[in-house]
C-alpha cells in the first residue's frame, strides 16, 4: 500500500534532523496545511527573538555610560581684598643712651629685658668732683646776690631797674646828686638877688655834674653786678646739670604724649624695654668719643615699613586697616593702621614706602621681626568659591563641571584668592550650583552623571 511512496531526497528520519531542515527552510515540504502553519509560527518566534536582542543590549550600554560623581555647592563669601606686602617690624622709638659727662660706673639698676618708666635711673657715675664743683658755683652765686641785696635774681631788665635804687652805692650817689641839685638852686637864687658870686655858681654847677656822673657810674656798676650774677647763676645751673647727669635716666619719647592720648589707658603708663646694656661696674665712661651705654626701645607700638608697588597707590589711604601674620604666631592675626605714606616713588624699584602702626600692648610681637601683611580694602566684596578639588586645569586653562539636568556642563573660570578649603572663581556660575569634586577627570561636556549617595 505504501509501495508507491518515495522518500524525498535529503529527508532525515530523526526528529533533530527534521528540526534542522525546517529551520533552514530547504529540502522539506510538509504535505499537511497544519504543518505549514506550525513551521511559520516557529519561524516568527525565532525572528522576533533575534530582533529583540539588540534593544536589550542598547539599554545596558546606555546605563554603563552614566558616570558616578561627588558634588559640592558653590558658596558665596564676603571677602575684604587686600594688597599683600611684607617687611620688618621696628620699634616705635629706638633710643641709644650715653652719659654726657665722664666718670666711672658706680651703680647699675637695670639690665637687658627689664621694663623701665621714663625718668628711671639706669646707672650712676661717681659724682664727687661734680658735687664739689656744684658747691663752689652755688657759693659764688649766693655771694653775688648778697652784694645786690637780693634773695632771688630778677630775670628781666624792668624788674632789676626797679630794684637798682636799693643798692648801697647807687643810693649814696643819688643822695649826693640831690644835695648838689639843692645847693645849685640856692646859689642861683642868691646870684639872682645880687648876693652871690659867679664863682660860687660855677662851683655849684660843677658839683651837680659830678654827682650826676657818679649816679650813672654807680648804676652801671649795679647793672654789671646783675649781669655777673646772671653769669654765676648759669654756672650754677651748669654745675647742677653736670652733677645730675652722673645719673643716666630713661628719656620720655617726644611724640608719646599724642599717641598715649590716642590709644588711651591701654598703653599707659608708658614702659621702655632695655634691649642692650654696654657698660659694667667700674668701667670708665667717656662723653667724647661717645660711649653708648644702653639701648632702649619703645615697643608698645611697632612700625612696619613696607614697599608697595606703584600701581596700588590709588588704593592705599591713611588709616586703612592692615592685617598681619608672623611666623612666631601662625594661628593669630594682628592688626594695624596705615600711619604714613611716602609722597615719592623709588625709581629703582617702582615702589613707594608705607608705614604701618601696629599696637603691641601685650608684647607678643618683637621689634626686628619679619611680618607678612595685607592692606585691606575699605569696601568688602561678595565672591563665589568652590573646593580646590573642583578645579580642572590644563595648559593654563581652568574649568569646573556643573551638574545641570543630570548632565555635566563644562564652565571656564578664572581663579582668584586661594585658601586652604576654598578657591575664588569668576565665571558663569551662581551660588548653590553643584560642581563636581570627584570623578571629573572622566567627564566631558554633556556627560550623563549621577550623584553618589
Amino acid at each position: 500500500m505504501f509501495t508507491g511512496l518515495r522518500r524525498p531526497r535529503g529527508a532525515i528520519v530523526r526528529g533533530r534532523g527534521v528540526r534542522g531542515k525546517m529551520m533552514s527552510g530547504v529540502g522539506f515540504r510538509p504535505k499537511s496545511g497544519w504543518g505549514g502553519l506550525l513551521v511559520a509560527a516557529v519561524s516568527f518566534l525565532l525572528l522576533g527573538c533575534q530582533k529583540a536582542a539588540p534593544s536589550s543590549v542598547s539599554a545596558d550600554a546606555s546605563e554603563s555610560n552614566v558616570i558616578a560623581v561627588e558634588t559640592a555647592v558653590v558658596q558665596e563669601r564676603v571677602l575684604t581684598r587686600g594688597i599683600a606686602v611684607m617687611g620688618t617690624l621696628n620699634a616705635f622709638e629706638e633710643m641709644p643712651l650715653a652719659a654726657k659727662v665722664d666718670g666711672r660706673v658706680q651703680h647699675i639698676h637695670y639690665d637687658v629685658g627689664d621694663r623701665v618708666l621714663p625718668g628711671a635711673v639706669l646707672f650712676e657715675l661717681e659724682d664727687v668732683d661734680y658735687r664739689l664743683a656744684l658747691a663752689q658755683a652755688r657759693a659764688a652765686y649766693e655771694g653775688e646776690l648778697l652784694r645786690l641785696k637780693l634773695t632771688r635774681l630778677p630775670q628781666s631788665v624792668a624788674e632789676f631797674e626797679r630794684h637798682l635804687g636799693q643798692l648801697d652805692t647807687v643810693a649814696q650817689v643819688r643822695a649826693n646828686w640831690e644835695l648838689a641839685e639843692q645847693e645849685l638852686a640856692r646859689v642861683e637864687l642868691e646870684t639872682a638877688r645880687g648876693v652871690g658870686s659867679p664863682q660860687s655858681l660855677d662851683a655849684a654847677r660843677a658839683r651837680v655834674k659830678a654827682a650826676r656822673a657818679a649816679v650813672e657810674l654807680a648804676e652801671t656798676e649795679g647793672r654789671v653786678l646783675w649781669a655777673n650774677a646772671r653769669r654765676l647763676q648759669a654756672v650754677l645751673e651748669e654745675a647742677q646739670q653736670r652733677w645730675e647727669e652722673t645719673r643716666v635716666r630713661a628719656p620720655t619719647p617726644p611724640l608719646w604724649s599724642a599717641w598715649s592720648a590716642l590709644v588711651g589707658p591701654a598703653a599707659n603708663p608708658i614702659r621702655l624695654a632695655v634691649a642692650q646694656r654696654s657698660v659694667g661696674l667700674g668701667e670708665m665712661v667717656r662723653a667724647m668719643p661717645v660711649t653708648v651705654a644702653y639701648r632702649l626701645v619703645l615697643d608698645q607700638i611697632l612700625k612696619l615699613q613696607v614697599p608697595v608697588p606703584e600701581k596700588y597707590r590709588p588704593q592705599v589711604n591713611l588709616e586703612d586697616q592692615v592685617e598681619l601674620q608672623v611666623e612666631a604666631w601662625p594661628q593669630r592675626r594682628f592688626y594695624g593702621r596705615v600711619r604714613r605714606i611716602a609722597p615719592v616713588v623709588d625709581p629703582s624699584t617702582r615702589t613707594f614706602a608705607v608705614e604701618i602702626a601696629v599696637p603691641n600692648f601685650d608684647g607678643a610681637l618683637s621689634a626686628g621681626g619679619f611680618a607678612q601683611a595685607r592692606i585691606l580694602s575699605p569696601v568688602p566684596d561678595t565672591i563665589l568659591t568652590v573646593p580646590p578639588e573642583a578645579i580642572v586645569s590644563f595648559a593654563g586653562v581652568h574649568k569646573v563641571f556643573v551638574v545641570r539636568d543630570g548632565l555635566a556642563r563644562s564652565v571656564p573660570v578664572e581663579l582668584g584668592i586661594r585658601e586652604k578649603d576654598w578657591v575664588e572663581v569668576r565665571g558663569k556660575l551662581q551660588a548653590q550650583d553643584e560642581v563636581v569634586v570627584r570623578g571629573q577627570l572622566r567627564l566631558v561636556d554633556g556627560t550623563p552623571v549621577r550623584r553618589n549617595k
